[in-house]
C-alpha cells in the first residue's frame, strides 16, 4: 500500500543535543519541541509565556499603582504639616492611601510570584534539556505499532508512505 498525501510524508530530522540545549536556552520548550518531546516542549513554552505575561502585567499596574500611592501619600503629609486640613478629607484620603497599599502588597505578590515560576520553568527547561533529552532522537509522524512498520518512500520520484507487516 502506497499513500502520496504530501502531509503524511516521514520527513526524519535529527537533532543534536547541543541544538536541543541552545534552543531550550533561547527559549523554554524550543529544544524539547524540535527533540520530539512536543507535549512537553508546548507546556513548557505556555507556562513560561503565561507566566512571563503575568508578571508584565503585573508589574505595569504595580508602576502606576504606586505613582498614585506616592502622590497620595505627599498630599496627606501636606495635610497634616498644614494642620488647618479637614479632618473628614484627610480621614479619607488616609482610608484611600491604605487600600492602595494593600493592593500594591498584591502586585507585588503576584509579580514576584509569576517570576518565580518563569525562572523555575527556564531552569526546569535546561535540566531536561541537558540531562534528560537523548542525544539524538528523531522526530517522526509515523512510528512502528505493533506488527506494523510505516515508513517514508519514494513512488516514481514522488514521496509517500509504505504500510508492511509481517505474517
Amino acid at each position: 500500500m502506497f499513500a502520496q498525501n504530501e502531509e503524511s510524508f516521514v520527513r526524519e530530522t535529527t537533532i543534536s543535543k547541543r541544538d536541543a540545549v541552545l534552543l531550550s536556552a533561547l527559549f523554554p520548550g524550543l529544544g524539547q519541541m524540535t527533540a520530539g518531546h512536543k507535549a512537553k516542549g508546548v507546556l513548557m513554552f505556555l507556562v513560561e509565556t503565561t507566566s512571563l505575561a503575568m508578571f508584565v502585567n503585573a508589574h505595569e499596574n504595580y508602576t502606576t499603582k504606586l505613582d498614585t500611592y506616592n502622590r497620595d501619600k505627599k498630599i496627606l503629609d501636606g495635610m497634616a504639616l498644614s494642620g488647618g486640613s479637614n479632618y473628614t478629607e484627610a480621614s479619607k484620603l488616609f482610608k484611600s492611601i491604605k487600600s492602595q497599599s494593600n493592593k500594591l502588597d498584591n502586585l507585588n505578590e503576584t509579580r514576584n510570584i509569576a517570576l518565580i515560576v518563569a525562572a523555575g520553568v527556564y531552569a526546569y527547561n535546561l535540566f531536561d534539556a541537558v540531562f534528560l533529552t537523548s542525544t539524538s532522537t528523531e522526530s517522526k509522524k509515523a512510528e512502528i505499532r505493533k506488527n506494523f512498520l510505516v515508513e517514508s518512500t519514494l513512488v516514481e520520484n514522488t514521496p509517500g508512505i509504505k504500510i508492511s507487516t509481517r505474517f
